[in-house]
């Protein structure tokens, strides 16, 4: 693997582990049993390493949240895998989730990644939900159908913090996956419902 690979999943291991404020280059350098320079000579600090990690959170999620090539057909699979691929993709880059609002508020490049991806995120899901509607899957009218895109949004910000504060232990995809889908159960017609909930239960 080569130095500048290696450098990349050191920071973002460390990061995962320890959270990024307490993380400095020098460390990555120790860990890595390479100098200071040597790193130096590959990401000037760890603002450039940061850039280069919310960029391949980005490009890892792009497909995910891009519009679909028949818009009009969409089913509840796919919105149990996009979930499914989503949660994992935020828990490989998960030091972004455990602390977003003070690095939003110390990167101005993060904070206008995460907007962007969240707007994408949203879009995403509020066009799955449209089409579940008007195929009689989802039965909401308009203001619980933004509550409810409200809600998923948030469930997939910040379910992982929320499982690690709780629970002080690795933070499990799977439990975000299985939250954010039982908060679609309410709005399901029975057959759409009774699938979810075998789904859910088959994560447990």
């Amino acid at each position: 693997m080569k130095t500048r690979d290696r450098i990349l999943l050191c920071a973002l291991e460390l990061f995962n582990e320890q959270g990024e404020p307490n993380v400095t280059t020098l460390d990555m350098a120790n860990e890595l049993d390479i100098s200071p320079g040597n790193l130096y000579y590959h990401f000037k600090g760890k603002e450039a390493l940061l850039d280069v990690l919310i960029d391949d959170f980005l490009l890892n999620t792009r497909s995910l949240l891009s519009p679909a090539e028949n818009p009009d057909e969409v089913s509840p699979e796919d919105l149990w895998l996009l979930l499914h691929l989503l949660f994992e993709s935020i828990a490989t880059y998960r030091f972004l989730f455990q602390d977003l609002s003070n690095l939003m508020s110390r990167y101005p490049f993060i904070r206008q990644a995460m907007h962007a991806w969240l707007n994408q995120l949203r879009q995403c899901l509020a066009h799955i939900l449209l089409v579940m509607r008007a195929a009689g899957q989802l039965r909401c009218a308009e203001e619980g159908l933004q509550r409810l895109l409200d809600a998923l949004c948030q469930t997939c910000l910040f379910w992982l913090d929320y499982q690690r504060i709780a629970s002080g232990e690795e933070p499990d995809p799977a439990a975000g996956v299985q939250q954010t889908l039982g908060l679609l159960l309410p709005y399901l017609d029975e057959d759409t419902e009774e699938w979810m909930q075998a789904l859910i239960d088959r994560y447990s």
